[in-house]
């Protein structure tokens, strides 16, 4: 009898857990056509056969793509967007710039608006000083650009000195550059917080790390990686005073609870990890965190998402946690703050909305970012040149929806457009 009791409670507990919040509400639209290209050596010889240089490169210059990271521009309106590595993989990426673009979105608005994103200019990552320890693409060039071949960039912190945090997934590393892009420092490697390994010695790795790369692995050894293809620092923020930065990887680590992610945290000034703070749960271990945004000292939105684009999307979500909310195993408690697929546009800002229901279903949403109390700012990485987010024959675009949140956000100061 008791049991039955305790089994009842735990499923009421379950449902009100799975209750969906109040709907969100389109406030503001605009659109980066996916055809958007901008100065720039020609681009995608690789990608029909990744490794292979086709004769002719099918882009003549550089394509704005790709947008896995967005924080604050210098200006209001104005934002900084990371690109990723290109065309999905190093080995088709070579001829793609690694590059932080800034951009002024002119959103379609309740009072009006274009509807449209001006590309402002870009900065292009590189390491003139050498400080890169192993061969990247443009060696013994005299700029060293860098490129999809070398690093895929993932997530994006601004720093209170205005020089950029970049996380990407091929080591995975973080990679600290100045504010004109020049790399400052070499790329910190990811210590191995997990049960029964010692963070000094041992690293978490991905298949695509370069000390596999150059040293592979000698036949019926065991594989060195611990952390699946592409599934890297993901996600990246700071603290609302910016004196720490916390870095959450994408996939599961070998050992780790199915199902869960890593969130670190970085210590910006002396360029070293400090510790896991815990792990984040998804609902699915085929899913994948998209980021993580700053809301106060302890709260944080994180983007979780399954595999699925156009009308197959499921599950598209912004989940609020608490760092300060963990279980016994240091999993964090989270809360549905935001369903990407079922927004409500009253006004049928986007040419999408259907019936006042605008759905945001691409395979990868990859960028959030806290305005004010009341609203955030989502965008999406469109995987140029893929197709299916808006249908099946059509290029994806980078479109930037805003989202008036039902329920207030209790913002640290420092955080949003105010700072």
């Amino acid at each position: 009898m008791h049991k039955f009791i305790f089994t009842i409670a735990g499923l009421v507990l379950g449902l009100v857990g799975l209750a969906q919040p109040p709907r969100s509400e389109l406030v503001g639209f605009a659109e980066l056509p996916a055809e958007t290209f901008v100065p720039g050596p020609p681009s995608g010889a690789f990608r029909a056969t990744p490794g292979i240089r086709a004769a002719q490169a099918p882009f003549s210059s550089q394509p704005v793509q790709g947008f896995s990271a967005v924080q604050l521009g210098p200006r209001p309106g104005t934002f900084w967007m990371l690109a990723d590595n290109g065309f999905g993989s190093k080995a088709n990426s070579p001829d793609f710039l690694l590059r932080i673009y800034q951009v002024t979105p002119q959103p379609r608005t309740a009072q009006g608006g274009a509807g449209g994103v001006l590309v402002n200019r870009f900065i292009q990552l590189r390491d003139p000083n050498r400080r890169i320890p192993f061969p990247i693409l443009n060696e013994n060039t005299p700029d060293r650009r860098l490129t999809g071949y070398d690093f895929d960039p993932e997530s994006l912190v601004v720093a209170a000195d205005g020089s950029f945090w970049v996380g990407e997934e091929f080591g995975p590393f973080l990679l600290h550059f100045d504010a004109n892009g020049v790399l400052l420092a070499p790329p910190i490697a990811t210590p191995d917080f997990g049960a029964g390994r010692n963070p000094v010695s041992d690293q978490v790795r991905a298949p695509e790390h370069p000390s596999l790369i150059i040293n592979p692995v000698a036949p019926g050894q065991p594989w060195p990686a611990n952390l699946p293809r592409t599934r890297g620092f993901e996600g990246m923020t700071s603290n609302p005073a910016r004196s720490r930065i916390f870095a959450m990887l994408e996939g599961t680590v070998v050992g780790d609870p199915a199902g869960t992610v890593r969130l670190m945290e970085v210590d910006p000034v002396n360029r070293r990890f400090v510790g896991l703070v815990g792990r984040y749960p998804l609902d699915d271990p085929g899913h994948a965190i998209g980021e993580i945004a700053v809301i106060n000292e302890n709260e944080y939105l994180v983007i979780e998402r399954d595999g699925r684009q156009g009308d197959e999307a499921l599950f598209k979500r912004i989940f609020r946690i608490d760092l300060t909310r963990r279980d016994a195993n240091g999993v964090f408690v989270k809360e549905l703050l935001v369903d990407l697929l079922n927004i409500a546009d009253p006004r049928g800002l986007s040419r999408h909305t259907r019936e006042g229901n605008f759905r945001f279903p691409f395979f990868t949403i990859e960028a959030v970012i806290v305005l004010d109390a009341n609203t955030i700012l989502v965008t999406n990485d469109n995987n140029f040149p893929a197709t299916g987010g808006r249908g099946a024959e059509v290029r994806d675009p980078n479109e930037f929806i805003w989202l008036r949140l039902p329920t207030p956000l209790q913002l640290a100061p420092g955080v949003g457009q105010s700072r």
